[in-house]
């Protein structure tokens, strides 16, 4: 029964595919409805497989373009990682990525990002520029000159950007020439544009010629009206006048940057203080003016008195702060302003009134503790003095970014015991207050000249951050400076050599790392190659010195070693440098 229906089955399909080739044989119209909906299918499958991807692809790096250009970063980043998915190959979205970071603050991920772009497309000079962009952006120069040397010099020579770029180089280096060359190429390429002609008026303002200089003013005065590059070029020739104590110019861009719609409240303070030191009947005018206007809400108030303090007036803001209500001076910002205006105007005894058995909120008595402690050494009351430092410290254990704050502000007031403390509590922790505070006691031993703390700070700053290589190179150098860890130091230099072959100050520790083994020759041997570098790379030339030192060129060691400033060194080091030398 059932091979009979299967037999029937068949019958009827070979039935109905003769009638259908019967009607196309029989029917110009079918035929060419059969060959459309062939053809339609065909390239339909095509458009599917072929271009549709494609179109995805483009249609999504657009829509993330769009996004950004819009200020919308975060549907910007889900259209990126889109593209990324469909285009894993393509560089574009790793662009996008590497602006969506640095719009971010992340200059470290922005520079990764542009690099990996670059990779992508290692013959394309707009990610070639755009990674030595993002390399400078990120305090990085040494890269952004390594990789516009890989440029072609005609896409070099044709690009302001690139132009731009060399210039920028070039200034932080202080070669100005070069710089000036650069920014009037770019500027010749590109038009009259401020992002050009800005940075060479700044370039030009500097020079000793006095035709260059009035160049250089003409050009920055043209775009202070601006209302993007305005500020930057009022700034400029603001800082330049303050520099030169040309009083009228002071007053004349003091006037014009506090009037330019896109100043910011930082701006204001070196307003006043251009206007304070160049017209003080000027300035009692805008103060009566300005103390009036912003006794109106506390957030006003307290913006006044920032700027006050800021540029050196306490007693001006001593005396306006108690015209205000009383209740309102008890709350933060305000009492920490106060107290601040107190400190700098030296009224000891005032400010531990102000301070003492006060309760400035859980977010703020830190301050007050941090006054307080000023105020009692300073009144010589070493027992008070004691009770506020154990309730800062004590403080510090749970709040790092409290600590972090307290440390910055005794610092600067010369007390550097209970700040170093301070910072070691929070540094002893972890998160981002440690490392903020790891790197506070870098400057701070940086400074002092000081190995051993150098070595300390590093060491804790590489358990935070083991996959820095500029942290694991400081750690490795500090740790060969003062003798310890010495396997690890080795190790962890020789790992960011091979990772960076063409980074001299990498060479630099991995080679002293070796002269502490006794092996100098075999040191010289690995930087003669760079010798040419060590007039420009302070970390190389101490090294070199120390390599032709411990191989018997004294002369040729004993040129290197003292061309470095003392001052750049720290006092292990001016002892090593004096016992290869043997001074």
């Amino acid at each position: 029964m059932r091979r009979w229906r299967s037999h029937l089955a068949a019958f009827h399909l070979r039935d109905l595919w003769w009638r259908v080739l019967d009607r196309l044989e029989g029917s110009r119209a079918w035929r060419l409805a059969l060959y459309i909906t062939v053809a339609a299918v065909a390239a339909g499958a095509t458009l599917w497989f072929w271009v549709y991807p494609g179109w995805s692809k483009r249609n999504a790096i657009k829509i993330a373009r769009d996004w950004l250009a819009s200020g919308h970063l975060r549907y910007a980043a889900e259209a990126a990682q889109q593209a990324a998915a469909l285009a894993p190959e393509s560089p574009e979205p790793w662009q996008i990525a590497a602006e969506l970071a640095r719009r971010g603050g992340q200059m470290d991920k922005a520079l990764e990002y542009a690099r990996r772009a670059a990779e992508l497309a290692p013959t394309d000079p707009v990610y070639t520029i755009g990674w030595a962009a993002q390399a400078l952006q990120a305090d990085q120069p040494q890269e952004a000159e390594r990789v516009l040397n890989r440029l072609p010099a005609p896409n070099e020579a044709g690009s302001a950007h690139a132009q731009r770029l060399r210039g920028e180089i070039a200034r932080r280096q202080l070669r100005f020439s070069e710089a000036q060359a650069r920014f009037e190429a770019a500027a010749r390429l590109d038009g009259p544009l401020a992002i050009d002609e800005v940075p060479l008026g700044l370039i030009l303002l500097n020079a000793a010629d006095q035709a260059e200089r009035s160049r250089g003013l003409a050009v920055l005065t043209k775009w202070s009206t601006d209302r993007e590059w305005g500020p930057t070029a009022l700034r400029t020739l603001l800082a330049d006048a303050s520099a030169r104590n040309d009083k009228p110019a002071m007053l004349r861009w003091a006037e014009a940057l506090r009037a330019h719609p896109s100043r910011t409240v930082t701006d204001m303070s070196a307003c006043l203080l251009a206007i304070a030191r160049s017209d003080e009947a000027r300035l009692v005018g805008i103060l009566a003016t300005l103390e009036r206007d912003h006794a109106a809400t506390p957030q006003a108030a307290a913006q006044l008195l920032g700027w006050l303090n800021e540029i050196g007036r306490p007693a001006d803001a001593i005396e306006w702060f108690k015209t205000l209500p009383a209740d309102a001076m008890q709350r933060p910002p305000l009492c920490a302003l106060a107290a601040e205006a107190l400190r700098a105007a030296a009224r000891w005894a005032e400010l531990r009134t102000w301070v003492d058995g006060k309760d400035w909120g859980a977010d703020a008595d830190f301050l007050r503790w941090t006054y307080a402690l000023q105020a009692d050494r300073m009144l010589k009351d070493e027992g008070a003095a004691q009770e506020q430092w154990r309730s800062l410290y004590g403080h510090a254990q749970l709040h790092g970014a409290h600590a972090l704050f307290a440390a910055a502000n005794l610092y600067s007031w010369g007390q550097t015991k209970e700040a170093e403390a301070l910072w070691w509590r929070v540094a002893e922790q972890t998160g981002q207050p440690a490392i903020e505070a790891a790197g506070a006691l870098a400057r701070h031993y940086q400074v002092s000249r000081d190995a051993e703390g150098q070595y300390r700070v590093f060491r804790r700053l590489y358990s935070l951050r083991n996959q820095d290589a500029a942290v694991g190179n400081n750690y490795a150098f500090f740790a060969t400076l003062t003798g310890r860890d010495q396997t690890i130091a080795h190790r962890i230099a020789r790992a960011n050599l091979d990772a960076q072959p063409a980074n001299p100050v990498y060479m630099a520790t991995f080679a002293f790392t070796l002269i502490e083994q006794s092996r100098a020759a075999e040191a010289l041997t690995l930087l003669k190659p760079r010798a040419g570098e060590a007039a420009s790379s302070p970390a190389l030339a101490f090294v070199y010195g120390l390599a032709l030192a411990g191989t018997g060129n004294l002369a040729e060691a004993r040129i290197l070693l003292h061309s470095l400033p003392p001052d750049s060194l720290t006092a292990r080091e001016v002892e090593l440098v004096r016992a290869a030398l043997k001074d």
